[in-house]
């Protein structure tokens, strides 16, 4: 089987969808490789966390969380801007649901992923730029009549 080498990203292919799950996929791998770092040697489910960036807690479990998020965020938007579409949609959607999560977790041993109020702010405003660009950026109109858009 022959392995197809990945087409270079042209500029003119840079949509918003797809820079924000590179850009956005990109600061979720560095986050979590920090958490690994700062957190080594820490119980994986501490609800304490270790402090990063003097707002943000980490525990080893969120940190590879986080890098999985970074993941599954970068590579379909390096694929496609229908792929970039995709994931942005639903990583805004699972960022959401657990930045409501996490406000009722927060200082209760249910806290598994050690996170704080900045942690919540952060997904929540993250899933607010994924969510935008998922369902309002980049969309297909045309001037046609009947085309989309139309009523």
């Amino acid at each position: 089987m022959a392995v197809v080498p990945a087409r270079p990203i042209h500029l003119s292919r840079v949509t918003w969808n797809r820079l924000l799950a590179i850009g956005v996929g990109a600061l979720f791998l560095l986050l979590g490789v920090v958490g690994f770092v700062v957190s080594f040697g820490q119980p994986p489910l501490d609800p304490e966390g270790m402090l990063v960036v003097g707002y943000f807690t980490v525990n080893p479990l969120q940190s590879v969380l986080t890098l999985a998020t970074g993941a599954v965020l970068l590579v379909p938007g390096i694929r496609s801007l229908p792929a970039a579409r995709r994931v942005n949609r639903i990583m805004g959607a699972l960022l959401l649901a657990s930045g409501i999560a996490g406000l009722y977790v927060i200082g209760t041993p249910a806290n598994i992923l050690a996170l704080s109020p900045a942690d919540v702010v952060l997904q929540f405003a993250t899933s607010a730029l994924l969510l935008g660009a998922g369902f309002g950026a980049d969309r297909e109109t045309t001037d046609e009549p009947g085309g989309p858009g139309a009523r």
